[in-house]
């Protein structure tokens, strides 16, 4: 720094320094976790999509902070170096809010790492910040270390915060939308203090009126927001999902079908009514495979579909249901195909995470586990795939007990469950395993599909002809055996067809995480 580097305009007091950088570091960060959410969103959850955010928005400061120079200089032409400073504060936060919009947009004509370059740019908007409070709160005497120290530190709390507070506390209270609004009003909120203490008040004057004409802009560019960044190329003007819940946990849709999406990836459907061809014979099918499952664990309830299926099962006594999301909770509650779950006295629902859930009840002991386990290649999939995790679970299986898990057609997944149950089976993409034999009983699946009730109303309705035509469809599926190679999803396979399916593929464990970095799952 040079000692005539600002020998006109005014300077900042150390005190003002350490607030100034405390309330940039807050903004800063929390725009940080605002595009997490939106990339963790567009990518439905992929692995990589984390690093990758991460890396740009790094890469974006240093960039910023080495651009900063270049106004190191300030006040030494004329000009105000806290107008200048202002204004800088200004573009960064715009640049920041525009970023989702932006975003939104391009994924719909752009593979989605491209649109980091955005994050990128923005990001070294925001990196210019810090280095040129630094230039103007610090002199270059013996005593500029300690200085720069504190300011740093105010940095460092005030980044702390900002990722707190956004990720736990704004993110549960707010849509998006009226987050990045928030953090648009406290960058300017920020830059126009600074332009009251230069005396600049025609520059307040011209910021407010920016604000005014952002809020159209808010309104084009946030519309639809979702939409876009779920269905990409695909989406249409005029989509819109029914219900949206946004919450810290992620963001859970519902379209017109009522099928769900957690964090823009496929989360099951609020259906619950068996029908030939249905995916929905996977959780009907258990009771063709067991006699009589009394206690049953459902880890990731989701929309409650499922746990419906099983809570009225004819011979269940005790559903668990395990999930970690709970406005899940609150879509189950407000969805009238499941909404009884709440009020089922057989059914107990735990907010927790399904592992932890487990070691932390070594001594319960189930006839059932049953996970409709998200996509393969999604973050954290691998702590519900992994070998270590599924020894877990057949610790806590009954004599005879069954654990079945949706393996999304991976074939790892799939060999896996080959490495750990002695017994198996696969329903249609559900990997079936216990210590003991598996044998339909199909004079039990009829007798039990013919009696088997969701709030009072008859899965088959025996009355009318199309409700005997599929129940006979149904009852018969114990049948449509045949290997895994055959294109028709309705069908099951014995453990020979998945030996041979899925030869020598390596296992999922803890340690090698499966498919999540696997760069073809971009």
């Amino acid at each position: 720094m040079s000692d005539t580097s600002t020998s006109t305009g005014r300077r900042l007091t150390l005190p003002q320094a350490w607030l100034l950088s405390a309330a940039t570091g807050f903004l800063s960060l929390a725009w940080e976790i605002v595009w997490m959410r939106l990339y963790n969103f567009t990518t439905s959850s992929r692995a990589l999509a984390f690093g990758l955010m991460l890396g740009a928005y790094l890469l974006g400061l240093a960039v910023g902070s080495l651009w900063s120079r270049k106004w190191q200089r300030m006040g030494t032409e004329g000009t105000e170096p806290l107008g200048t400073l202002a204004t800088l504060i200004s573009r960064a936060t715009l640049a920041a809010f525009l970023v989702v919009p932006l975003v939104s947009w391009l994924v719909m004509l752009l593979w989605w790492p491209w649109t980091l370059l955005i994050v990128m740019g923005a990001a070294a908007a925001l990196g210019t910040i810090l280095p040129l409070i630094c230039h103007l709160a610090i002199p270059p005497d013996a005593r500029a270390g300690q200085r720069m120290a504190g300011v740093y530190l105010a940095n460092i709390i005030g980044s702390g915060m900002g990722s707190l507070l956004t990720g736990f506390v704004l993110m549960e209270w707010l849509p998006l939308v009226w987050l990045c609004t928030l953090l648009l009003l406290g960058g300017f909120a920020i830059a126009l203090s600074l332009r009251l203490r230069a005396g600049l008040s025609a520059q307040v004057y011209s910021t407010s009126a920016v604000l005014l004409l952002i809020v159209p802009a808010v309104a084009l560019g946030y519309a639809s927001l979702w939409e876009r960044l779920h269905y990409r190329g695909d989406y249409t003007l005029g989509m819109q999902f029914a219900k949206t819940i946004e919450s810290r946990h992620g963001v859970i849709h519902v379209d017109s079908n009522g099928t769900i999406y957690g964090n823009g990836a496929y989360d099951g459907s609020l259906e619950t009514i068996l029908k030939p061809d249905s995916w929905l014979v996977r959780p009907y099918y258990i009771s063709a495979l067991h006699p009589k499952p009394r206690r049953v664990l459902v880890i990731g309830v989701s929309g409650g579909a499922w746990t419906q299926i099983l809570a009225h099962h004819p011979e269940v006594e005790e559903v668990i249901g395990v999930e970690i999301s709970e406005p899940y909770l609150r879509l189950i509650h407000d969805s009238p195909s499941v909404a009884s779950l709440h009020r089922n006295p057989k059914v107990k629902l735990v907010i927790d995470d399904g592992r932890r859930w487990l070691k932390r009840n070594p001594t319960e002991r189930f006839d059932l586990i049953m996970m409709n386990t998200t996509h393969h290649w999604r973050e954290f999939a691998s702590a519900l795939l992994s070998r270590e995790f599924l020894e877990l679970a057949k610790s806590h299986l009954s004599q005879g007990g069954i654990v079945a898990w949706n393996t999304t057609e991976s074939l790892r997944s799939a060999k896996t469950g080959l490495v750990v149950f002695p017994e198996s089976i696969m329903l249609m993409n559900f990997f079936v395993g216990s210590n003991t034999p598996l044998v339909a009983d199909k004079a039990r699946w009829r007798s039990l599909l013919e009696r088997w009730r969701i709030d009072d109303v008859p899965v088959f309705d025996l009355t009318t002809e199309q409700g005997r035509a599929d129940l006979e469809k149904c009852a018969a599926f114990p049948d449509y055996e045949g290997p895994w190679e055959q294109t028709h999803h309705w069908r099951w396979h014995n453990r020979a067809h998945v030996e041979a399916r899925v030869g020598d593929v390596p296992i999922i464990t803890d340690d090698n995480l499966g498919h999540e970095f696997d760069w073809q799952n971009w």
